[in-house]
């Protein structure tokens, strides 16, 4: 004789709902972890030269895992308005690899690093105006009336209008790197610029002699809208104590 059987479905959807809470909070733990690490790490770094606590972002999941071996694939260490001598990086985007922890967790080491800085078509118009070799002609202030603008090629174009027009000169730079901590604007053309002024606008260096982290330029360099890009590496960082 056929005997009615209690469904089972509720068991086995209270064991579903339970498991899934775990994972859940393992989740949270794992996400809450993470984000006391990318902000212990970021103390840190900072030391390494950066003006301000920069934001440090840990890829991979689940992160737990890496704790445990004190081995992380790479980290993303991103900042800005950083001064690098007379002149101000605009924004400064690197990756850092092969990231260890010692075993106090407040130090270790990482390596290669290797991004890109920005320096703003304002800034490269600042150096030259207040720092720069034109400094006395642009009248020595930040800006100086002076226009920079891309125009292509890696070129940089500046022009100044004086006496309310009745007066103007532009020239242009072939923009490219100078060595591991300078950047050369090459003069390429003018209009109306001084004679007295070619020489010194001729090759026009910008150092970047305290760039954070030990970091390098590598010698390639871009220009657009926003500004000069150029590359940046560092092959090892030691940071904490």
């Amino acid at each position: 004789m056929y005997q009615y059987q209690p469904p089972r479905r509720r068991g086995g959807r209270k064991a579903l709902i339970w498991l899934l809470s775990i994972i859940v909070v393992l989740v949270a733990l794992d996400f809450g972890a993470k984000a006391f690490a990318q902000s212990e790490a970021a103390t840190q770094i900072q030391k390494q030269g950066f003006p301000k606590k920069p934001h440090v972002s840990i890829a991979g999941f689940p992160f737990l895992t890496q704790v445990i071996t004190r081995k992380f694939h790479q980290i993303t260490i991103t900042s800005s308005d950083i001064p690098a001598g007379p002149i101000k990086i605009t924004s400064l985007d690197v990756i850092a690899q092969n990231v260890r922890l010692n075993s106090n967790f407040q130090s270790g080491t990482a390596g290669p690093l290797h991004g890109t800085v920005l320096i703003s078509l304002g800034e490269i118009g600042n150096f030259l105006s207040a720092a720069g070799p034109l400094a006395s002609f642009l009248g020595g202030g930040p800006g100086g009336g002076l226009r920079i603008e891309s125009v292509g090629g890696n070129e940089l174009k500046g022009s100044l209008k004086l006496a309310g027009g009745l007066a103007s000169w532009s020239a242009v730079w072939k923009v490219s790197s100078a060595g591991p901590n300078e950047i050369n604007l090459h003069l390429v053309s003018s209009n109306g610029l001084p004679s007295g002024f070619k020489n010194s606008a001729s090759d026009i260096k910008v150092p970047l002699s305290k760039l954070p982290a030990g970091l390098r330029l590598t010698g390639t360099v871009d220009t657009s809208g926003k500004g000069i890009t150029a590359r940046v590496f560092a092959a090892s960082l030691t940071f904490g104590g």
